[in-house]
């Protein structure tokens, strides 16, 4: 998320934003380091769906979901928060049943088929697991400017809901598109073949 943002800041700056007199450039450079220092994103998908998702037969995937419901049912107890609480209990609904499809490959010993849009499940994971964040920063930010905060807080505060709902409106909808992929399974990566593509 942090190098797409990084990125649209460079688009609205033009050619300009890539030289060297606004920070942005080198701010570029630095963020670019986080999708392959820890391991490309492709390792860290297979990593994700491969091993963590399922070890210890699925708990941790389990407590997630179970922090996730957590910070659902705080947000529904605010009404301005309750439509995106809603929305978000249908994304980890997607995710969960997204996770019960590919897992019933690896079940079967499909091994290539279970992970072949590992990287495309990290993505789904991902905009499910910052909209979570969102929402838990908007419970916050929602009993805070209840209690009367000073103007530079409001303001503050105002800023994390904007933000909040902007990742609602333009982000967290793209899970449709990657649940319908992820459910298709159809292998056709796997079944592939390099040469048809040799020039």
């Amino acid at each position: 998320m942090g190098i797409l943002a990084v990125s649209q800041g460079l688009q609205c700056l033009g050619g300009y934003g890539y030289c060297a007199e606004f920070p942005l450039e080198q701010h570029y450079r630095d963020i670019r380091i986080h999708a392959i220092h820890e391991g490309t994103t492709g390792i860290q998908a297979l990593d994700l769906l491969g091993r963590k998702v399922v070890m210890q037969g699925g708990r941790p995937f389990l407590l997630f979901l179970g922090e996730v419901g957590a910070t659902i049912e705080r947000a529904r107890a605010t009404s301005t928060l309750a439509a995106a609480a809603d929305e978000l209990e249908r994304a980890i609904g997607e995710l969960e049943r997204v996770t019960a499809h590919l897992t019933s490959f690896a079940l079967r010993g499909e091994i290539e088929l279970f992970l072949a849009d590992a990287t495309l499940y990290l993505e789904l994971f991902g905009l499910v697991a910052v909209g979570w964040q969102w929402l838990e920063q908007a419970v916050v930010a929602e009993r805070a400017r209840a209690g009367h905060p000073t103007p530079a807080d409001a303001r503050f505060y105002e800023g994390k809901l904007v933000t909040f709902r902007y990742f609602f409106a333009y982000e967290l909808p793209k899970v449709a598109g990657l649940v319908k992929r992820l459910l298709t399974s159809d292998g056709l990566t796997v079944g592939m073949a390099s040469e048809l593509f040799d020039a």
